[in-house]
């Protein structure tokens, strides 16, 4: 049974988030040293993280590399944080992991990200993985993967996020984000703020890191529906299956990273790879006109309904369920300037914005607020309305959109 064991690993959340890498390298020590076993490519940046690590990793898989996978926060099943090859780690894997681990958890001060980043090491190093892809938790100074040597660094989007913990401004969160530079080792970024290029540049001359940029400018969107995105970049043009702008940079950075670094492919071994890539949770279509998207920040929700917006020709609809520590004026804004309307929902977890907190907020009176995700769900499903509807907010309520719309997540496969 897998429960008992999940029980327990989920249990070591008591312990908080613990900054820093002397846990981590202990812990990893005694699992035999699996990270020093495998090639990594490592990222770390507010947005895009988990979209670009999948493009990479299917470009590599179906270019007949075995491609380990760790991303997070999951939305169903825990397995799906790890990956190889697109499938998660079997229940058998993680019960023997925590078995084998039991003594040391329980005597030391691991917490439960630290010990789930020990579990993704030591599969990829069982499994004998040619290459691992592996975005941070949080920041990237700090963040216990940071113990990797990868072969590339990635920076994806930074904006404002986690600010209590990595700091208040642009500059100060981009430096944490750069601590995941390595001495002499490529990077690469998409970031067009003037404050964070900066820092970026500042960081790699420090380590001697060569970064490619990006440049946002240079990505010529020349179609998107509801169901691709096509664009151009240097003279290539490529295109995705899930619309999205943001997506067609996450690709870049993805597909750039692939060319560098594994010289053999062509831009037709890339499409064809790309055209199988899939997903979840990033505007992703439950039914016609009607989309899940976990994006919970200001910069995520402002591209996910201008895209909307742009596609449709309307301002979306949408139910939004955030995280009690996301809520914000400016964030607020955007509820009222990018949308024609919004519903305010909640679900049960003492990590969500719950009813109390939302009926006393002065910069929600505005908005209907209908307390089951269920009902709000059914409220926004039977409007008509010509433009987008849009579900959106914290990973936490993927298991409850799934099941509204009758929607198969069971193996999780990628």
């Amino acid at each position: 049974m897998i429960d008992p064991t999940l029980e327990f690993l989920y249990g070591l959340h008591n312990r908080g988030i613990k900054l820093g890498l002397r846990n981590i390298e202990g812990f990893l020590k005694k699992c035999g040293d699996p990270h020093k076993k495998i090639k990594t490519i490592h990222l770390a940046g507010t947005n895009g993280k988990g979209s670009t690590s999948s493009i990479i990793a299917k470009i590599l898989q179906k270019n007949g590399y075995k491609v380990g996978l760790y991303t997070s926060p999951h939305l169903i099943h825990f397995n799906e944080r790890i990956r190889i090859d697109g499938i998660p780690i079997s229940n058998e894997k993680i019960i023997k992991f925590i078995e084998s681990h039991k003594q040391t958890l329980i005597e030391s001060s691991i917490t439960f990200f630290e010990a789930t980043t020990a579990l993704a090491f030591e599969y990829f190093a069982e499994k004998n993985v040619d290459i691992a892809i592996v975005e941070t938790g949080l920041g990237g100074r700090l963040d216990s993967t940071n113990v990797l040597s990868p072969i590339q660094t990635i920076i994806t989007e930074i904006h404002y996020d986690h600010t209590h913990i990595l700091g208040n401004s642009i500059e100060e969160i981009t430096s944490e984000k750069c601590g995941i530079f390595k001495n002499q080792t490529p990077a690469i970024t998409v970031n067009s703020d003037p404050r964070a290029i900066k820092t970026i540049k500042k960081h790699a001359l420090l380590k001697n890191v060569k970064v490619s940029f990006i440049k946002k400018e240079d990505i010529i969107i020349k179609n998107q529906t509801p169901k691709s995105v096509n664009f151009t970049y240097d003279m290539q043009e490529f295109s995705m299956p899930q619309a999205g702008s943001y997506q067609t940079q996450n690709a870049m950075l993805a597909i750039k990273t692939c060319q560098d670094n594994f010289h053999n492919l062509t831009n037709e071994d890339i499409q064809q790879a790309l055209d199988q890539w899939y997903w979840p949770a990033r505007m992703q279509i439950m039914k016609d006109n009607f989309f899940y998207d976990v994006a919970h920040n200001r910069n995520g929700i402002s591209v996910l309904a201008k895209d909307l917006t742009e596609i449709y020709k309307k301002k979306p609809l949408g139910v939004v369920v955030l995280k009690n520590d996301k809520i914000n004026p400016q964030l607020i804004e955007k509820f009222s300037t990018l949308f024609d309307k919004i519903i305010i929902s909640t679900i049960s977890s003492k990590d969500i914005l719950n009813k109390e907190e939302i009926m006393k907020n002065p910069l929600l009176k505005n908005f209907q607020f209908i307390e089951n995700l269920n009902e709000a769900l059914t409220e926004l499903d039977k409007l008509e309305y010509s433009g987008a509807k849009v579900v959106f907010g914290s990973h936490y309520i993927a298991k409850d959109v799934y099941n509204f719309f009758d929607f198969s997540f069971d193996n999780g496969i990628i």
